[in-house]
C-alpha cells in the first residue's frame, strides 16, 4: 500500500484554480489522492465500519455492508486516505463488491459547494480537472458522464480507461466539506463485477449519508 501512496505523491498535475483562493489547486490535489487507490478489487475488509483520522478531526464511515481496510488507512500530517471494501461474508453479504475511498484534505480548506456548482462543473470538464480524476493522471483517459450538486455534495460520474486489472472503468465521486476540510468520496466497481449506473450512484449516496451522519455538526 505504501508504494502506491508514494507513487501518487510523485505524480504531477497542474490544475487551474476554481474561483478565489486557488481552490482548484487544492481540489485537484485531493482528487489526485483519491484516485491513487491501489488495485484492491474485491478485498474483504475487517469488520470496522468507522475510522477516525487526523486526530479525530474527521470520522470516515462506511455504508452498511462495507468495512474499512485497517492496513489501508494512510495519513500525513494534515491529509488522510482511507480504503473501504465489502465486509467479510462472501456469498452471505448481499452487497456488491466495490472499491470505496475517502480522501480528507488539510484544515481551513473548506469550499462552498452550494455556491460553486457551476465552477466545479467547469473544472471537472477541463483538462486539468479530468487529469485530477484520472487514475493515471492523464486527462485523455477520462470522460465525465455527469456532474450535479446534491444538497451539500457535488457528484461526478465518470469513465476512466486507465489500465487497471482490478477496477471497472466507471466510478462515482462526491466532493463535500466536513469540519472545514474538503473530503472526496470515491465508489468504483470491480473489474469482475462492475456496478451499473443506478447501483453505483445509490452506493455513493449511501456513502455520503454515512459520512454526514458520522460527522453531524461538523458539515461545512
Amino acid at each position: 500500500m505504501q508504494s502506491g501512496w508514494q507513487g501518487c505523491a510523485r505524480r504531477g498535475v497542474a490544475p487551474a484554480p476554481i474561483g478565489a483562493g486557488g481552490a482548484g489547486v487544492l481540489l485537484a490535489g485531493l482528487l489526485l489522492l483519491a484516485g491513487c487507490v491501489p488495485g484492491v478489487g474485491g478485498f474483504a475488509a475487517a469488520p470496522l465500519r468507522v475510522q477516525a483520522v487526523l486526530a479525530g478531526a474527521v470520522t470516515v464511515a462506511a455504508p452498511r455492508g462495507y468495512c474499512v481496510e485497517p492496513a489501508a488507512v494512510l495519513e500525513t500530517a494534515d491529509t488522510a486516505l482511507v480504503l473501504i471494501g465489502r465486509c467479510r461474508g462472501g456469498a452471505t453479504n448481499p452487497r456488491a463488491p466495490a472499491i470505496l475511498s475517502a480522501a480528507v484534505s488539510g484544515p481551513s480548506s473548506g469550499l462552498d459547494i452550494a455556491a460553486s456548482g457551476e465552477a466545479l462543473a467547469g473544472f471537472f470538464g477541463s483538462e486539468p480537472g479530468r487529469a485530477a480524476l484520472s487514475r493515471s493522471g492523464s486527462a485523455a483517459t477520462v470522460t465525465v458522464l455527469e456532474t450535479v450538486a446534491v444538497g451539500e455534495a457535488f457528484v461526478i460520474a465518470l469513465r476512466d480507461t486507465s489500465p487497471d486489472p482490478t477496477a471497472s472503468p466507471e466510478s462515482w465521486r462526491a466532493v463535500l466539506v466536513l469540519a472545514g476540510r474538503l473530503v472526496t468520496l470515491t465508489v468504483t466497481g470491480t473489474a469482475a463485477a462492475p456496478l451499473d449506473p443506478e447501483a453505483g450512484r445509490a452506493l455513493l449516496d449511501r456513502f455520503i449519508a454515512a459520512m454526514q451522519a458520522a460527522n453531524r455538526g461538523s458539515i461545512g
